[in-house]
């Protein structure tokens, strides 16, 4: 281990960084491929982070003396509506941590723990949970804190332990008295309640039809269109490459207001949220946007993106078109209204077609408006012959917002 080992609180500038370790976070055992980092973008992964700040979110990084970054620990509150795979209850704080590959066995995940639990002691809180693959050997570090099996999520192991000051078992007795009952705390609990501005910064492609304008008076229809991770960065020509935009750019008469932002290259369109719909809000107050005629579509982690821009923000949306993308099933009611038309390749190795197969099941069931078609020779690739499709464009403009 590195001589120092400095751990400190999460600054607003380590986002990116807790978004790498949730994806070092998650197991695969030795000899299998990894999960495609697009999993970030599925709403029961990206929740772990979206909004980070929320009162009761707790994050401390691991920073060796030269300053490098070598891993992180999360705490955050659920509840019953929105658990986390770790869910115990919602007052118990579900604990995340990784630690850098290259780093591992070396005493970091020791040092985080501890840090975790003094805080975690000195907010009063009694105990702290967690999700782990039974396979993963960070299951040791975990049960020498003192956690313990309550129960199984799919098929990881659900922990708890009740919070030590030192956070090592049998160190000390736990602590169960809350802070009001504890006269020598010298901590009283408060809370913050104040609004707060957030700057956002998006690039984007705008597109306006040849005739916008020859026709003053005319309202038009609007795309949203979420690139896909392999066209992150700072080069916004990068996003031409696949659907909506390379199509415009080829097409001046394309009869649509095209808007093509581009994900910065450390981040996922969960962590864009604000940023796209506030996008979007400037679209409409700048141009002859018709606001009954908004649609969403996006391609693999766009097609992550869309689904979860339409449960975040379900009437906004007259129609909306995730491509080889999906979304835990337990959203589709918060969608169920919304004239979805889903697209992915049967042969899809990157997102499995199982992606987008839960959530449409889980809308045909509640007699969600959901249309779905698989290419049976497409892999991954599910986007172009969409894209290329006149009928896609008829079935979007045959719906509006009543």
């Amino acid at each position: 281990m590195p001589e120092t080992i400095n751990i400190r609180p999460a600054e607003a500038a380590d986002l990116p960084f807790l978004w790498e370790m949730l994806y070092a976070s998650m197991y695969t055992p030795e000899g299998e491929t990894p999960l495609s980092r697009d999993i970030l973008a599925r709403p029961e992964i990206s929740k772990y982070l979206d909004d980070w700040g929320k009162e009761g979110d707790m994050a401390f990084i691991a920073v060796s003396s030269e300053g490098e970054r070598l891993g992180s620990v999360t705490l955050r509150l659920f509840d019953p509506e929105h658990p986390g795979y770790g869910y115990v209850d919602e007052n118990t704080p579900e604990l995340g941590m990784a630690i850098q590959p290259e780093h591992r066995g070396k005493g970091i995940g020791t040092l985080l723990m501890q840090r975790a639990f003094e805080e975690l002691h000195a907010a009063g809180i009694p105990s702290v949970s967690l999700s782990v693959d039974p396979r993963n050997r960070a299951m040791k570090l975990y049960e020498r804190f003192g956690f313990t099996e309550v129960g199984m999520s799919g098929t990881s192991v659900t922990m708890k332990a009740q919070v030590h000051r030192s956070g090592i078992q049998g160190a000390e007795e736990p602590i169960h008295k809350s802070k009001a009952g504890n006269k020598n705390m010298s901590q009283s609990a408060k809370r913050l309640d104040k609004e707060i501005t957030k700057r956002v910064k998006l690039d984007y492609l705008l597109h306006l039809p040849e005739a916008y304008e020859s026709e003053p008076e005319k309202k038009w229809p609007l795309i949203l269109f979420l690139h896909g991770s392999g066209e992150r960065g700072s080069d916004v020509e990068l996003v031409k490459v696949h659907g909506i935009p390379k199509l415009a750019d080829q097409d001046p008469q394309f009869p649509f207001i095209a808007i093509s932002p581009q994900c910065p290259e450390d981040s996922f369109w969960a962590m864009e949220e604000d940023a796209l719909m506030a996008l979007l809000e400037e679209m409409e107050d700048t141009y002859r946007v018709d606001p009954k005629r908004i649609y969403l579509t996006g391609l693999s982690m766009g097609g992550y993106g869309a689904w979860q821009l339409a449960a975040m923000y379900p009437d906004k949306w007259a129609a909306v078109v995730p491509i080889c993308g999906g979304m835990e099933p337990k959203y589709a009611e918060q969608i169920k209204d919304i004239p979805i038309w889903a697209f992915h390749g049967a042969k899809d190795d990157v997102v499995p077609l199982s992606e987008s197969e839960q959530i449409v099941k889980a809308l045909e069931e509640i007699g969600g408006n959901v249309k779905f078609t698989v290419y049976p020779d497409a892999n991954h690739d599910s986007w172009t012959e969409t894209y290329a499709n006149k009928e896609l464009y008829t079935w979007l403009l045959s719906h509006s917002l009543s």
